[in-house]
């Protein structure tokens, strides 16, 4: 399996790179709303380089532990968006199938946006749903392991290998990948991995 691994440097200038995107296409809009949770990070960048703060958050689970894909996207939404009439900024780190992004465009147009527009960090070039701006096109599939989802990608990889315990398996990963465990700190991260590990077992 390919694994493209982003670091904190790389994932923070990609987030100012689709803002200045964005910014540079002199188009104006009245509200951003975001997927959470991947795209609460560059949705809060762009949001702060636009000068946009009409900001709302929208729950999508498509891909579970372990990379599951669910049947289909499963969309939750825990606040008033109010975008009616509005021109409106849709942000997410990635789109891989698409299947998230169009649910998610279609139900902001349900609740009466006027205009839409989609950015992201990473577009797979599999997407049935093409972003109006985005960083990187990704030609191969690959999983695409961003910063904020250390531990949860690290498990969910480590899980994926049959070889050798989950605390083995993720410290091939690491030496593998060069991931930064700094912020957190090694013996964090195995206690998170732990976390993991009771929460979610280990698939057979």
């Amino acid at each position: 399996m390919d694994v493209i691994y982003v670091s904190w440097d790389k994932a923070i200038r990609m987030c100012y790179e689709l803002a200045v995107k964005i910014l540079n296409s002199n188009e104006e809009f009245d509200a951003i709303v975001t997927i959470s949770r991947g795209g609460l990070i560059p949705a809060r960048i762009v949001s702060d380089v636009l000068g946009i703060d009409e900001f709302y958050t929208i729950r999508s689970k498509y891909w579970g532990v372990y990379g599951r894909v669910y049947e289909e996207p499963r969309v939750s939404i825990h606040e008033v968006i109010d975008v009616k009439d509005k021109k409106v900024l849709i942000i997410d780190e990635v789109v891989d199938t698409g299947d998230t992004m169009s649910k998610i465009v279609d139900i902001v147009y349900k609740l009466g946006a006027k205009e839409i527009k989609v950015g992201v960090l990473h577009y797979k070039a599999r997407s049935k749903y093409i972003p109006d701006y985005y960083v990187e096109k990704i030609e191969k599939w690959a999983w695409i392991f961003y910063p904020w989802s250390m531990s949860e990608t690290l498990y969910g990889l480590a899980v994926k290998d049959s070889h050798g315990d989950v605390l083995d398996r993720v410290r091939r990963i690491i030496e593998e990948l060069g991931v930064e465990v700094d912020y957190l700190g090694y013996e964090n991260l195995v206690r998170s991995i732990e976390i993991y590990r009771s929460r979610y077992g280990e698939p057979v």
